[in-house]
């Protein structure tokens, strides 16, 4: 395939303009995204692998080195921006710690992939990224202030604010997966029991359907490998143990983003990530409890929709946090 030069020609008002470009690339717990991001959010050459999180360290880094030299050998790009799981500290482009994804924990990502490829790159949480692509270019692009809810491996968040991206103090604000919700329930990674990810993640759901079906005690870590999406089948077929798991899961669900949003009183709250298409199944119960326990002042100015650029939030919002650093714009509070 011929090289592309990166000048993507674009008509604007009858004038010809350049478009840059710029890699996005999405590591989640089990798969890694990768994609060509132009300036106008269209994107190219997008595909996805599994994600090596259990590897060594160096391993995972020469797979993602891999990966990313094979697109810089046919596009030229202004950047590389990635969405890391977990905890990070931005400001030095390390992954900190990422419990789905222990291949990362202390990894210098910048400071790698800059010297091997020796152009800008910048990286974000995982979450927060999607909700920056969200906000940029998909179902956010109209709101101000949003919370961004993503459902799969894990569960996180990313919070805009008066139209910047609230980070926290070091980088860990959003991590309303930990957040504890009941007693005598699955522990998460971080071995904490009862939070939202250790009972409505993906892994949570199959793990505690699971035990149910085996008469086990909904109890230790969060880990089968039986998948939601079989279970969500199961569901569908009137399965009663399944049924209940995702009442239970939508039901504390509902409670964590009502709590969220009365603390926050956002305009908009977006839910996304893959766990998100089992549809009613999790989404119904969890807006039921979302109805009954968010305030009535907060409900009335606050609307909650789907994603609309799915499995691309990431690497489109990846990708473009490389053109607004390089234009000098400070995205962030």
């Amino acid at each position: 395939m011929p090289r592309d030069d990166g000048n993507a020609i674009k008509f604007l008002g009858g004038v010809l303009i350049s478009m840059r470009k710029s890699i996005g690339v999405d590591i989640g717990g089990t798969k890694m995204n990768f994609a060509i991001l132009n300036e106008d959010g269209s994107l190219e050459n997008k595909f996805r692998i599994s994600t090596p999180a259990f590897s060594p360290r160096d391993e995972f880094m020469n797979i993602l080195k891999a990966n990313i030299r094979d697109m810089l050998g046919r596009y030229d790009v202004c950047g590389i921006g990635v969405g890391v799981p977990g905890l990070q500290d931005v400001e030095r482009g390390v992954a900190i710690y990422a419990g789905n994804c222990p291949a990362l924990k202390g990894t210098p990502v910048v400071e790698i992939l800059q010297e091997e490829f020796k152009i800008p790159v910048y990286i974000d949480n995982d979450v927060r990224v999607a909700t920056l692509g969200e906000f940029w270019y998909g179902a956010g692009k109209d709101a101000n202030t949003i919370i961004c809810v993503t459902l799969g491996t894990g569960i996180g968040s990313g919070i805009i604010i008066r139209g910047k991206l609230w980070r926290g103090s070091n980088c860990a604000a959003g991590e309303i997966g930990h957040v504890k919700l009941k007693e005598d329930w699955l522990s998460s990674t971080l071995d904490m029991d009862g939070t939202l990810e250790a009972i409505s993640s993906g892994p949570a759901i199959a793990t505690a359907y699971h035990k149910m079906v085996e008469g086990e005690k909904l109890e230790g870590r969060v880990d089968t490998s039986l998948k939601a999406s079989e279970v969500a089948e199961r569901a569908h077929d009137g399965d009663k143990t399944a049924l209940e798991i995702f009442q239970t899961a939508g039901y504390y669900l509902g409670i964590a983003i009502a709590g969220y949003v009365n603390l926050i009183n956002p305009e908009l709250v977006i839910i996304g990530g893959g766990l998100a298409s089992v549809g009613d199944l999790l989404l119904k119960p969890a807006f039921e409890a979302y109805q009954r326990y968010a305030l009535d002042v907060s409900k009335q100015v606050c609307r909650i929709t789907m994603a609309q650029l799915g499995n691309d939030a990431g690497v489109v919002g990846a990708g473009a946090m490389v053109f607004h650093y390089l234009d000098g714009d400070k995205f962030w509070l």
